[in-house]
């Protein structure tokens, strides 16, 4: 688990109190690109969170390291977000098969 730093606490925080949404939906909210006015899709998000990932990661790597955290975990994590990306089923498909995901 990351700690979070006290100035994105409260950000998060004071969003949810004044939009009076939930702290995850709070948080979601200041994920979005500043020049997103409606939330993005669920994969459309995986999507956005993996580039900024790849874009940020020597400055993710190098706050794990000063924390004396895993740094390995960026990678992981990097590389989670790209399987999952590339294993999204399609949407226009009509012959999915939902019984591989517990439904039906």
């Amino acid at each position: 688990m990351v700690r979070l730093p006290a100035d994105v606490v409260r950000a998060i925080r004071l969003r949810a109190a004044t939009a009076d949404v939930t702290l995850a939906e709070a948080a979601r909210q200041l994920m979005l690109p500043r020049d997103m006015k409606e939330q993005l899709g669920l994969l459309d998000h995986v999507a956005w969170l993996h580039s900024r990932l790849m874009s940020r990661r020597d400055d993710l790597v190098n706050v794990f390291r000063a924390e004396i955290a895993d740094a390995d975990a960026v990678d992981v994590a990097i590389k989670a977000l790209g399987q999952l990306r590339q294993a999204w089923p399609d949407d226009g498909q009509d012959d999915d098969d939902l019984t591989t995901l517990g439904m039906g």
